[in-house]
């Protein structure tokens, strides 16, 4: 399990670059749970043009990312773990203000990542409320925001790498909607098959800062 955990981090680590869309619903894991979370979010721009300008000049420009992420409840309101996007790794903590037993949650998630080419701390806060429709469905909408180096806009070397030491700072922003729904639980009859997923998401997140229109589309898969 551990050497799974640090495959998958080492492998976001080599990939992963943007920061837009925190996979992660309103709802809170619950004291105790732990869990490792992996996903990917593939960029689809409002045009064909919009691609193609975008992979010529490297402006507004964002490749299909993975991300990792390992949380535990540390109380019934209170997850804390580490994620791995935007070229770094970084902790995180989310509380939610509302009762464990609410089947409306609205959480607040904070987290900083270190960017490791750069050598800088990038915070970002998330924004969540979610409503649970049964045990296993869970819709949620959030918003996320953050300042830190400008991973949609990397400026190319002569040799066609990342120039780190032109890279701006800038504020980022973006507005997110999705769905979680659970695979297994304490009752249910696959809850002791490991190999099942305890939940997969589906979110679409819509970039603030951006010139060119675009959605982001995420699959995550719990376990």
């Amino acid at each position: 399990m551990i050497k799974m955990i640090l495959v998958l981090i080492l492998f976001s680590l080599l990939l992963s670059s943007c920061y837009y869309g925190a996979m992660q619903g309103a709802h809170t894991l619950g004291k105790n749970h732990l869990t490792v979370t992996g996903g990917v979010t593939l960029p689809a721009y409002f045009s064909a043009e919009s691609k193609r300008e975008a992979e010529d000049s490297r402006i507004d420009y964002i490749q299909i990312y993975p991300s990792i992420s390992v949380a535990t409840g540390a109380t019934d309101r209170i997850d804390l773990g580490a994620s791995s996007f935007g070229y770094g790794l970084g902790p995180f903590v989310k509380y939610n203000l509302m009762h464990p037993s609410n089947p409306t949650a609205v959480s607040a998630l904070l987290s900083m990542n270190y960017v490791i080419p750069m050598q800088v701390m990038l915070p970002r806060i998330s924004l969540c409320a979610g409503h649970r429709f049964d045990r296993d469905l869970e819709v949620f909408i959030g918003c996320d925001a953050g300042y830190g180096p400008d991973l949609a806009n990397i400026p190319k070397t002569d040799e066609g790498g990342h120039d780190w030491d032109l890279v701006q700072n800038s504020f980022f922003s973006c507005i997110r909607t999705g769905c979680s729904y659970e695979l297994r639980g304490s009752s249910d009859q696959n809850s002791n098959r490991s190999y099942i997923p305890e939940s997969i998401m589906f979110q679409f997140s819509f970039p603030l800062d951006l010139a060119r229109g675009m959605i982001l589309v995420g699959l995550a898969v719990t376990y």
